[in-house]
Formats: C-alpha cells, sequence, structure tokens
C-alpha cells in the first residue's frame, strides 16, 4: 500500500479532491473517507448518513461527520443510486478511524456512468501528487 508522508493511499482505489475513496465493485462503488481526513479529524463522534435508495447527485451532500475538534462533509463522487449505508457508523463512528479503508466505508452507490465518471477522479499517482500539496497547506497553516 502507497504511503505519503505517513498515510495510506491503496493502489486500487480512486479519491476526490473532498477526501473521499471510490472502490469499484463490480457496477457499484463503495465509498469512504481517505487516511488523512481522518487522521487530521481525530476521533470521530457522529456521522450523518444518506438514505438508501436516494438518488445521489455528483458534488451534493453525501455525508457529514464531527470530532472533538472538527466538523467536516464529504461530497458525492458519481452520480447515480445510494445502494446501502453502513448503519453500524451511526452507533461506532470512530470505525471510520479504525479501519477506515474497510469496515469504517460510508455508502455504496450504483452509479449511472460509472465508466464514463470515472475518469473525473484522481488515481492513485494523482492523489499522491495531490495529498502532498493538501499536507503541506495543511502543516503551514501551523
Amino acid at each position: 500500500m502507497p504511503m505519503v508522508e505517513g498515510y495510506n493511499l491503496p493502489e486500487e482505489l480512486y479519491y476526490t479532491a473532498d477526501h473521499a475513496w471510490v472502490k469499484v465493485e463490480g457496477n457499484q462503488v463503495r465509498v469512504g473517507m481517505n487516511d488523512f481526513a481522518q487522521k487530521l479529524a481525530g476521533e470521530i463522534t457522529f456521522v450523518k448518513l444518506p438514505k438508501a435508495g436516494k438518488e445521489a447527485i455528483s458534488g451534493k451532500l453525501l455525508s457529514s461527520m464531527q470530532s472533538g475538534k472538527w466538523a467536516g462533509r464529504l461530497q458525492v463522487p458519481l452520480n447515480g443510486k445510494i445502494i446501502e449505508v453502513n448503519k453500524e457508523l451511526l452507533y461506532q463512528p470512530k470505525k471510520i478511524n479504525e479501519d477506515c479503508y474497510g469496515s469504517g466505508w460510508l455508502a455504496l452507490l450504483e452509479p449511472s456512468d460509472l465508466a464514463g465518471e470515472l475518469g473525473q477522479l484522481m488515481n492513485v499517482e494523482q492523489a499522491a501528487a495531490w495529498l502532498k500539496e493538501e499536507i503541506a497547506r495543511h502543516t503551514s497553516k501551523g
């Protein structure tokens, strides 16, 4: 698994500029928060999830979450439909911190144009270069 300054970026995933990861599973995608964002946030204490069956519009709110020092949101990465959400996070939001690329996933979507929209996301090489800039930006704020 590639590491960028101590943060994991699995090669098989795609990434967004608002710190989401996207894993292709057949004609569906699983979405979660990346390692950098969950570490920056600290222990997640609250997660708001969308409703299964709802239309997912790229760029609209997918999930919001809070920690003791932070509140943030992730956007829908691809247009389509929300098939399933990780309801365990409602009771155990720190699963995001414990396993952000596994049991801490947020939602499963069925994109309306998977092949067409996947190219709008970053692959691991693009995400690594972008993440280095993000880290520099956050560390310069002090």
